[in-house]
């Protein structure tokens, strides 16, 4: 079996699927350096995506492509060989539709409650995917992502908003609690990358340890993506309340 096999076998069955050494660690420097300046642009801006630990670092950065249109994030979201198992995934050509930062400082670093990203797109077809980078080592210790294996298949399940910065729906317990799937925390080191279904379940813990856990994701969807346009207003209305709440209780500047 190919390379490209693998992967697309592994993420229909999985849900998502983890890639060893896509990127080498001497490029992923090169992002970090970068990070820096977009830190310093996102706040110039004052990108209200940009989300914040109780001490004030960092936690998370959305929308950046709106912004930053040049540069190694850039450059890696149109890296071929993502793109060559992007649109093998997706069978059809794709396109951005967002970029993040996940910076999940040490000891402060936030949860990110378990969610399902398509509850956020609303594409009707599915046809859309995450590609989450580890720009340091990511494991359980650090806050790594953790995934219901398999639960991309049973559709999308109710989400009520999260109260919380950097993802602002959540499934409830009592729904997670029914779930009977195992849960798996993907160990990347500098590098590597993990490519997850847009409804699969997923969501991590805080970051308790000495290191930093940083991933840049960049979100893919197919040509053929349509969004329902009902369900994204009434996403959005719920995104603006949770911002409001955030900015009530300082998570936002």
């Amino acid at each position: 079996m190919t390379e490209l096999g693998r992967i697309n076998q592994v993420f229909f069955e999985q849900g998502f699927v983890v890639v060893k050494n896509i990127f080498p660690e001497k490029k992923v420097k090169k992002l970090l350096i970068e990070l820096k300046k977009i830190k310093i642009k996102s706040a110039e801006i004052k990108n209200k995506n940009m989300h914040y630990t109780e001490n004030k670092k960092i936690n998370t950065i959305h929308d950046i492509n709106k912004y930053i249109k040049s540069g190694e994030v850039i450059n890696f979201s149109k890296d071929r060989k993502i793109l060559n198992i992007v649109n093998n995934l997706l069978g059809e050509k794709s396109s951005v539709r967002n970029i993040e930062f996940f910076l999940k400082p040490k000891k402060t670093g936030l949860r990110a409650p378990f969610h399902q990203d398509n509850f956020y797109w609303n594409i009707s077809n599915k046809k859309a995917l995450n590609v989450w980078i580890a720009c340091t080592e990511s494991n359980r210790k650090n806050g790594g992502v953790c995934y219901y294996e398999n639960s991309h298949k049973i559709g999308s399940i109710y989400h009520e908003l999260s109260h919380e910065p950097g993802s602002s729906q959540k499934i409830l317990g009592k729904y997670l609690r029914k779930i009977n799937l195992k849960k798996t925390y993907p160990k990347l080191n500098i590098g590597d990358c993990i490519i997850h279904h847009c409804e699969v379940l997923h969501g991590s813990s805080v970051n308790k340890s000495n290191k930093d856990r940083i991933g840049l994701v960049i979100s893919y969807k197919g040509q053929s993506a349509k969004i329902n346009k009902i369900k994204i207003k009434k996403y959005k209305n719920l995104l603006k309340k949770n911002l409001k709440y955030l900015k009530q209780k300082k998570f936002l500047n």
